[in-house]
């Protein structure tokens, strides 16, 4: 059975999706904000948190697209799989060393 390869996404187009990402949720929480209290609504106040992780990482992965280290592990530095990226792009690190971030 033969492994199928990827080719890897063009970074401009890389970079626009992580642009739209980054702005469908920076709308998102600002319609959230307003009710992102524990006391007032907790499941806005939940998602608003997720939202704001989710900045974080797309942002750093725009920084890495600046930085020309898009695509490596900010862990062990290796490539990180291009199926991985089309499916996460503002993914950090490779399948191995997220699966020991996560059993940690």
């Amino acid at each position: 059975m033969p492994i199928e390869t990827h080719e890897p996404v063009p970074l401009p187009d890389v970079q626009r999706e992580l642009e739209r990402q980054l702005e469908e949720r920076l709308a998102v929480l600002q319609e959230l904000e307003p009710f992102a209290l524990p006391s007032v609504d907790p499941v806005a106040y939940q998602s608003a948190a997720s939202h704001r992780i989710a900045i974080e990482q797309i942002t750093a992965a725009l920084n890495r697209i600046t930085l020309g280290t898009y695509g490596r592990c900010t862990r062990c530095g290796s490539q990180i799989a291009p199926a991985r990226l089309e499916v996460l792009p503002h993914a950090a690190a490779c399948i191995e060393c997220q699966s020991h971030a996560e059993a940690a």
